[in-house]
């Protein structure tokens, strides 16, 4: 009877646990995808034009299954696509395959939103925060492309929602209010570009050791690395690190750019806790911390490169670094800290991103070509990203305007103006914000009607 009871308990206790977890969004959303139809070509222009002609209420009912499920998944706070980067073998541009899909019914959404706004403002605000909710939904995956998602996706809305806000009730105008401010936070340039740093280079790197790993397993280890053991590491001195080394029963200590028993001690990162040996063409990674050292197999390092990164990108690497393995692995080790860096200084607003991103390729290019590249889209990444965010605040600041009247405008605070508030200018049609923040060649505006 105990065992019983005790069965019914557990049995009790998992169906809460099962009940208590958060629906995931991912498995909706993937419903979602499956009831997508197939357009003709006919429904793909009604779907690319305003929604106002022949043929768009049929092609609505068509999207309906589909976007319903879209909707719901998007109101769900959990999303979890079962990425796990760590263990694919997955090219730095990868496009994984939820973003598409989960563009096209944003798209969906904000084409609807367009169909019946006038008979339906309501659903027209509805349709739109929740494609602004699905937007972050967006953020797992490879992080810089994911992040042009999501603020693409944010920027759709945002220009439709600010378009439109004259013919917004007042009540409907301060829900819109309340839910933007719930929204989940945008895409981030900074925490994009340290993500590609641990799921990019970092990763490469120990993708070349487990590789290194599996290929010498079962098989007697050749390298140098074999007869070496850690036993120190002192910090500090004219070359700032040495490590103490035993080498069959030899122990030396060995600074960084020097060589003795043959073996060079070529790069070493004390934070990162990392460190390259070389001796006679071959390689070894010394884990600082664990003192241990693990064999990289050099040769697999250009194999790897052409199978991770394609032809093109592996060839430019390959032309700019030259055959010598030694500076291969150099390079790879800086890349990890260049990416930090300029990381680091994408956390201070600058405001023609473009300008920022060519001027950081020219500079890194020269200095490591494996990073170098990340910025021929980063400067038009940041952009992006940074003028979604620009629209969110401008639109909260339209709204407030719509409120209190223009004077609310200049309470505003423009993160690229230096402290001065957004512009606000009248036009035939209404009024314009405006930031200090450059894209295409353009300041980032945000065009609101009269009421």
């Amino acid at each position: 009877m105990k065992a019983v009871l005790l069965s019914a308990a557990l049995l009790l206790l998992a169906a809460a646990g099962r009940a208590a977890e958060a629906p995931n969004a991912a498995e909706m959303y993937r419903r979602a995808f499956a009831a997508m139809p197939q357009l003709t070509d006919a429904e793909q222009k009604i779907l690319q034009a305003q929604p106002g002609g022949g043929g768009a209420a049929a092609l609505s009912e068509k999207l309906a299954p589909a976007l319903a499920l879209y909707r719901q998944a998007a109101n769900l706070p959990r999303c979890d696509w079962g990425i796990d980067l760590e263990k694919q073998d997955i090219s730095f541009k990868s496009l994984l395959p939820h973003m598409g899909p989960l563009n096209q019914l944003a798209n969906v959404a904000a084409w609807e939103a367009e169909r019946v706004k006038q008979s339906d403002p309501t659903a027209f605000v509805a349709l739109h925060t929740d494609a602004l909710r699905s937007a972050a939904h967006a953020g797992e995956g490879w992080p810089l492309i994911s992040g042009l998602f999501d603020a693409a996706i944010r920027q759709r809305s945002f220009d439709a929602l600010g378009a439109n806000l004259a013919a917004l009730p007042p009540d409907l105008l301060a829900k819109l209010g309340a839910q933007l401010n719930a929204l989940p936070p945008d895409a981030d340039f900074r925490q994009a570009m340290l993500s590609e740093k641990a799921f990019g280079i970092d990763w490469f790197m120990r993708h070349l050791v487990a590789a290194s790993r599996a290929q010498q397993a079962g098989a007697a280890v050749t390298n140098f690395a074999a007869n070496l053991r850690m036993c120190a590491m002192a910090a500090g001195g004219p070359v700032g690190l040495k490590i103490g080394l035993e080498e069959n029963g030899d122990n030396f200590w060995l600074g960084l750019g020097q060589r003795k028993h043959g073996i060079a001690l070529i790069s070493a990162d004390i934070k990162r806790g990392e460190a390259i040996l070389f001796k006679d063409g071959q390689a070894a990674l010394v884990l600082l911390r664990e003192r241990r050292i693990e064999p990289i197999n050099v040769q697999l390092i250009r194999g790897e490169l052409f199978r991770l990164l394609g032809d093109k990108d592996a060839q430019k690497i390959i032309d700019g670094v030259g055959t010598n393995s030694t500076r291969l692995v150099q390079q790879l080790m800086e890349a990890s800290d260049i990416l930090g860096a300029i990381a680091d200084a994408g956390a201070t607003p600058v405001k023609d991103p473009a300008a920022w991103g060519k001027a950081a390729a020219a500079q890194v290019t020269n200095q490591n070509v494996i990073a170098g590249l990340y910025f021929p889209i980063a400067g038009g990444a940041r952009a992006t990203m940074d003028s979604a965010h620009a629209k969110a605040l401008m639109l909260q600041v339209a709204m407030e305007v719509m409120r209190d009247g223009p004077a609310a405008a200049a309470r505003s605070r423009d993160p690229w103006g230096e402290g001065a508030p957004f512009a606000c200018r009248p036009t035939a049609a209404g009024y314009e914000l405006t930031s200090q923040l450059q894209r295409d060649g353009q300041s980032v505006t945000l065009r609101i009607p009269r009421r």
